[in-house]
């Protein structure tokens, strides 16, 4: 069984002999993980304000003052409704904007998130995995690019797609299966041929029984997240991020060592 303690011991101490460029990848990697009046009322009813006969001069005399009362009120209602009106049509504006942006933004970060976020994230993990044993170079974040392109961006989608999807059962059933399929990217970084099916079994079979522990692993962090808040995230950059990324590497490799995963 991998221990916390050894997987961070290791992980500090290779990420530190090739401080430079894990600081970089990981500032790279970190970047990928972090990509809505009223109505007055009343008209005025003829039966009650006309009279009923004109013989009287008095009612004569009210016929002008009952017409611009009417006119009033009839003005105030043509207002109101005209508010209404407009009030309305800016809501639909508004609407069919926000629905417009929302259309624009997921036509331009879909497409980049699928053809050259995921690819990069993948090579960002195997260039920690590659550090784990010895010094790592950079190119090694384009290795996607090269090697099993259009399987590794179908698989990352998918990974994504189900994430969505379990996440909106209550969030958790997501944050459970982003566990589950947490060792993906690591096996696409050095498998990069391997069907989706596979990948994804692999990745479970992997993450069977480790899960629990492997969010006590993200916990132990907290007291790094807090100083690297507290340093308005300058820690975060030099020594977190990049300890947090070999570390999870090096959760791979023990996972591996550890014989779940027969097929490497």
């Amino acid at each position: 069984m991998w221990s916390r303690i050894k997987l961070k011991e290791k992980a500090k101490i290779r990420f530190q002999a090739n401080y430079w460029r894990a600081v970089l990848v990981a500032l790279i990697l970190a970047f990928l993980a972090g990509s809505a009046g009223s109505s007055r009322g009343g008209t005025p009813s003829f039966d009650s304000d006309f009279p009923s006969s004109f013989e009287s001069s008095a009612a004569i005399m009210e016929i002008p003052e009952l017409v611009d009362s009417f006119e009033d009120d009839l003005s105030d209602e043509l207002y109101d409704i005209d508010l209404l009106f407009t009030a309305g049509v800016a809501s639909m504006i508004a609407a069919i904007i926000f629905v417009v942006v929302v259309v624009i933004i997921c036509a331009v970060v879909l497409p980049l998130r699928v053809l050259l976020l995921n690819p990069l994230e993948i090579g960002c993990n195997r260039f920690f995995t590659k550090n784990l044993n010895e010094d790592a170079q950079v190119k090694e974040i384009c290795y996607s690019f090269d090697y099993g392109y259009k399987n590794n961006i179908k698989t990352m989608f998918f990974r994504d797609l189900y994430v969505f999807l379990w996440s909106l059962l209550f969030v958790i059933p997501g944050i459970i299966k982003s566990y589950e399929y947490r060792m993906i990217p690591f096996i696409l970084g050095e498998n990069p041929g391997m069907d989706t099916d596979t990948a994804f079994a692999m990745s479970r079979k992997m993450m069977d029984g480790n899960k629990w522990d492997a969010f006590v692993l993200d916990l132990s962090f907290i007291g790094w997240h807090i100083l690297s808040a507290c340093t308005f995230g300058i820690l975060g950059v030099f020594y977190v991020k990049p300890y947090v990324y070999q570390t999870d590497a090096a959760l791979y490799e023990a996972l591996k060592m550890q014989g779940t995963s027969q097929t490497f």
